[in-house]
């Protein structure tokens, strides 16, 4: 992927990791607060990614793209055209939701095998 491509200016790049951000949050329900104990920052450094002011490193967006089990495209809101309509839902969902459908899948498996 050629990322420079995919955004025109420093400005789009700002406003995508701003978005993200956001939606990240909540989606899973969290307050700016909360987030930023979990990624080890300010509350005032999530509220001006958030509002376009700042941008982050290129750490702050591995950090979270493993504490939400997420990959580089997905944070970006790049998608793959071979990407299927159930993979996109599964990618939307929250962490907790993805972990309760695949604790959900792993029963029924195990019901399955008996």
């Amino acid at each position: 992927m050629n990322y420079l491509s995919h955004f025109g200016t420093d400005s789009d790049v700002k406003k995508a990791i701003s978005k993200s951000l956001l939606k990240i949050r909540k989606n899973n329900n969290l307050t700016q607060q909360k987030l930023a104990e979990i990624l080890d920052v300010s509350i005032e450094h999530i509220s001006r990614i958030e509002n376009c002011k700042y941008t982050c490193s290129i750490n702050l967006i591995f950090k979270i793209c493993t504490i939400f089990k997420m990959n580089i495209d997905e944070f970006f809101e790049i998608e793959d055209s071979d990407e299927n309509n159930l993979t996109k839902f599964f990618k939307s969902l929250s962490i907790e939701k993805r972990n309760a459908i695949v604790e959900f899948c792993k029963e029924i498996e195990k019901e399955c095998d008996k």
